[in-house]
């Protein structure tokens, strides 16, 4: 093989991984542009807000009043005709919990499939923004677990339950970032 050849395929090799890491970037951005237009969408604001303001004002029973309203709602969607169903599904808490429970599992499968880069997620959704996930969503979904299924179910975690790795890594993510943050120093200059 000449020496022309072999510069001509490295050339060609640089070029394609080039064109690959360009094309990467770009779907990147165009993944996470979808994402956050979903993130602030009024459906999921209101659906964010419902679970929030359920955890807020029943702190210590807040699975139970999931429950007891969830129950409330199946009762009254059931008494509706057919075509309404649909559209009275879409203002219930359950949906409004699936809503957000479903978005978190997809950034998650995009996050640990290294689709979406660590920093790129963690600026868009801090450790604080994901607290939604161990504080709320675990604890209904663990409850639904049990009331839903005929046989049990393992509990949630990070082996089966993905938004937990991606709540735990935020963490870590925070942590790390806060470490590498020079501290202002003491030596201040006096004016005269």
């Amino acid at each position: 093989m000449s020496v022309l050849a072999i510069i001509i395929s490295a050339v060609a090799v640089l070029f394609a991984w080039l064109t690959w890491q360009t094309a990467k970037r770009t779907m990147f951005h165009h993944v996470l542009e979808d994402i956050r237009k979903d993130y602030r969408s009024p459906e999921m604001h209101h659906a964010v807000k419902t679970m929030r303001d359920l955890y807020r004002t029943h702190r210590d029973n807040f699975v139970e009043e999931y429950e007891k309203r969830r129950k409330k709602d199946d009762e009254r969607i059931s008494n509706l005709a057919e075509e309404k169903r649909v559209e009275a599904e879409a203002g219930t808490i359950h949906f409004q919990r699936r809503l957000v429970s479903h978005f978190y599992q997809y950034v998650a499968a995009l996050y640990l499939n290294h689709i979406l880069p660590k920093d790129l997620v963690f600026k868009t959704w801090s450790e604080s923004d994901l607290r939604i996930i161990p504080e709320i969503i675990v604890p209904i979904e663990t409850k639904l677990r049990e009331v839903l299924n005929e046989s049990p179910l393992p509990p949630l975690d990070e082996k089966n339950f993905p938004p937990l790795v991606l709540y735990s890594d935020s963490k870590d993510y925070e942590a790390q970032k806060t470490a590498e943050t020079p501290k202002p120093s003491n030596n201040t200059v006096k004016e005269s």
